[in-house]
C-alpha cells in the first residue's frame, strides 16, 4: 500500500504542466501621428543663421541625374523682444552682435526656438506631380510646430487644397492630399521648429514624385544626446 501511494504521488507530480514562458517584450513603432499645420505668415522670424554656405542653402532636386526642381532652405532665430537691439551685445572677442540682423546660436538663451524653412519649387523636367516632402531622420528637438505658407499653397494647388502634416516615428512629413497638383514654377514654403540649431547642410530630407523618391540637402539639427550623457556632460 505504501509503495502504491508513492507511485501515485510521483505520477501526479509528473502530470503537472510546466508554467508557460513569459513573452519577451518586442519593440513597437509609434506609427504616423497627424499634426495640426500652422501658417508660415503667422510666425515672427528674426535673422537667419549664417552657415558655411551663407544665410541660405540652395540645392537642386535631383532625380536619376537630372534636376527636377529647386529648394532654398534657411534657419531663423526668433525675435528677441527683451534684447537691446540698438546697442548690440558684446561677444567674448569684444565685437558687438546686433541680434536684429545677426543670429548667433551660441549666444542665444536656453530654450530658444529655431525655425527651419524650406522654399520648394518643382522644375519643368519633373514628370508628374510633387507628392510629398519629409525628413529622413528623426527631427531632433522638434518643438511641435510644423506648417506651410497657406497663401502659396492655395495659389499653387487651388482653393480646395489639403496638405497633411504628420510625425512618423520622429520624422516629419508634408503630404499633398488634395488640390490641382503642385506644378512647375509654383513655390510653396514649408517649415518646422526645433529647440536645436543646425549642425550644417546634410542629406536629411526627401521628396516624393510620381517617378519615385530623391534625397534632398538642407540644414538639420544634430542628434539629441541621451539624458544620461547630458547629465554626465553637465557634471
Amino acid at each position: 500500500m505504501l509503495a502504491l501511494s508513492a507511485l501515485t504521488a510521483l505520477a501526479a507530480c509528473q502530470s503537472e504542466p510546466e508554467p508557460a514562458p513569459e513573452p519577451e517584450p518586442t519593440a513597437t513603432s509609434e506609427g504616423p501621428r497627424t499634426l495640426v499645420a500652422a501658417g508660415f505668415n503667422d510666425q515672427e522670424l528674426g535673422p537667419k543663421i549664417e552657415g558655411p554656405q551663407g544665410p541660405e542653402v540652395l540645392a537642386d532636386l535631383m532625380f536619376e541625374g537630372r534636376s527636377v526642381g529647386s529648394i532654398v532652405s534657411y534657419v531663423a532665430c526668433p525675435i528677441l523682444e527683451e534684447a537691446d537691439l540698438t546697442e548690440g551685445v558684446e561677444t567674448e572677442d569684444g565685437e558687438l552682435a546686433d541680434f536684429s540682423t545677426v543670429c548667433e546660436p551660441d549666444m542665444m538663451p536656453e530654450g530658444t526656438i529655431y525655425t527651419y524653412v524650406h522654399r520648394i519649387t518643382p522644375g519643368e523636367d519633373m514628370e508628374g506631380q510633387l507628392l510629398s516632402f519629409r525628413t529622413t531622420r528623426e527631427a531632433s528637438g522638434f518643438a511641435n510646430i510644423i506648417g506651410f505658407d497657406r497663401t502659396q499653397a492655395e495659389a499653387a494647388l487651388g482653393e480646395d487644397y489639403a496638405i497633411g502634416v504628420q510625425l512618423d516615428n520622429g520624422e516629419l512629413v508634408w503630404r499633398i492630399e488634395a488640390g490641382n497638383g503642385w506644378d512647375a514654377g509654383e513655390e510653396i514654403t514649408l517649415f518646422w521648429q526645433s529647440t536645436l540649431p543646425p549642425e550644417g547642410p546634410v542629406e536629411a530630407y526627401e521628396i516624393e514624385t510620381a517617378e519615385g523618391r530623391a534625397d534632398v540637402t538642407g540644414p538639420f539639427p544634430p542628434e539629441e544626446e541621451p539624458e544620461a550623457e547630458q547629465a554626465a556632460t553637465s557634471d
